[in-house]
């Protein structure tokens, strides 16, 4: 069978559709990948082919732009090109990024969406048995301030808005459908959780499959990254990995960092791709680069701090290491998985607007010497350990090929033996 993926330009979002591209190439199956040309190095080094989006070449599938439905009408359209290039059995697509599930519509392809570390539908199951601490927990918004179960309907109706003002440009209808049948989630979800972090399966929609981590990483050699694990390595002090970019429109956290733990005794490996400010002056008990593998450094780490991105939690909590989240308002993830994260006692969090140096570094203090997050850190490892992964989602995506309607959990296994 022939799979066409769609990618976000980003790493967290490219490796996914890596890991399970590799593995359906494996299985004799071929491959090839929509997404913009910034991405296209990386995809050459894995050995996959990119399709450009049209004879003249241009960006698309733009993080800071995916929920505008122009830039998902650019994404379609993209697609609809590399048609006439590559006749798939199946789309791949992604959450948050429309283009796959409605190119799905308009040329009647099955379509697969690989899911976030947490669900982010407000279902009417999953909304019913929402605990007190969810239901108080605050998102900060641009505009203020919601609870969170106020918050995932208000991002859902905007999600939605924006897929429909897309059905309309593209000439598709509009449904009315429950958060159970949402279209953003195509014929499977493919979520990148397991149920001792997202909850139980059942609040879930029937298409939506807990794979666990779908992860990828290529780590080129780098003699000056090795060289700066040796010397933390024999220095005794805790290594900790860090991504304080900008998420969608909110900032990061890079001031507050380097004020905070520059200088300490602690060695702090940064990935600072999407850095929203001037680098200024790297503390010399830094290591910053525009993308640091998580691969390379985590087997060494005490600890993440992120602003609660898929790709980084997955790396700390398949690695066994606690977190220090500081998650951004909008509409990512972010809110959700930190609530996960807190609830399944992995994680310590601050609020964007209670970033300082000063409070930084007590968390970060709390994340080095908590035994009680190092040893939830450790049950969840485990139960990642235990999920289906690549291998298992491959399994769901060559089922969607043979059948090419829906794939219900009833009659798909979950789990492999441990």
């Amino acid at each position: 069978m022939r799979y066409l993926f769609t990618a976000l330009t980003s790493y967290g979002s490219l490796g996914p559709a890596i890991s399970l591209a590799l593995q359906l190439q494996q299985r004799g199956h071929e491959v090839a990948f929509v997404t913009g040309p910034s991405m296209g190095p990386l995809l050459e080094r894995a050995g996959m082919r990119r399709i450009p989006r049209g004879e003249k070449d241009g960006p698309s599938f733009i993080v800071e732009f995916t929920a505008n439905p122009l830039e998902q009408a650019r994404q379609v359209k993209h697609i609809e090109y590399a048609l006439t290039q590559f006749s798939p059995d199946v789309l791949v697509g992604q959450a948050m990024a429309f283009g796959a599930v409605l190119a799905g519509a308009r040329h009647k392809l099955p379509t697969a969406v690989i899911g976030l570390a947490a669900s982010i539908l407000p279902t009417d199951a999953s909304l019913a048995r929402m605990s007190p601490e969810f239901r108080a927990y605050q998102v900060q918004r641009l505009a203020g301030t919601l609870p969170y179960d106020e918050f995932l309907k208000d991002r859902y109706a905007r999600l939605m808005e924006s897929h429909d003002i897309c059905c309309e440009m593209l000439w598709l209808p509009k449904r009315e459908l429950p958060y159970s049948q949402s279209p953003l989630l195509g014929d499977l979800h493919l979520l990148q959780s397991v149920p001792e972090l997202e909850g139980p399966e059942d609040v879930l929609p029937e298409n939506t499959h807990l794979v666990g981590n779908c992860a990828w990483d290529f780590v080129a050699p780098d003699p000056d990254l090795e060289k700066w694990l040796d010397e933390a390595r024999a220095s005794g002090e805790p290594i900790l990995y860090a991504q304080p970019g900008r998420v969608f429109n909110s900032p990061g956290f890079w001031e507050q960092l380097r004020a905070s733990l520059g200088g300490k005794p602690v060695r702090v490996a940064v990935s600072i791709g999407r850095l929203d400010a001037p680098m200024g002056h790297v503390p010399d008990n830094f290591f910053v680069r525009g993308h640091v593998a998580q691969a390379s450094v985590l087997p060494h780490a005490r600890g993440v701090v992120s602003s609660a991105t898929t790709s980084a939690v997955l790396g700390a909590l398949t690695h066994a290491l606690p977190l220090l989240l500081i998650p951004g308002g909008g509409g990512g993830e972010q809110s959700d998985l930190t609530l996960r994260c807190l609830a399944a006692g992995v994680a310590v969090h601050l609020r964007p607007a209670d970033v300082t140096p000063e409070s930084l570094g007590a968390q970060v203090e709390v994340l080095l010497s908590d035994a009680d997050l190092r040893s939830n850190a450790r049950r969840l490892q485990e139960a990642f350990t235990r999920a289906p992964g690549s291998a298992g989602a491959a399994d769901l995506l060559e089922r969607l090929g043979r059948e090419r309607q829906p794939v219900s959990r009833a009659a798909a296994p979950t789990r492999k033996l441990a």
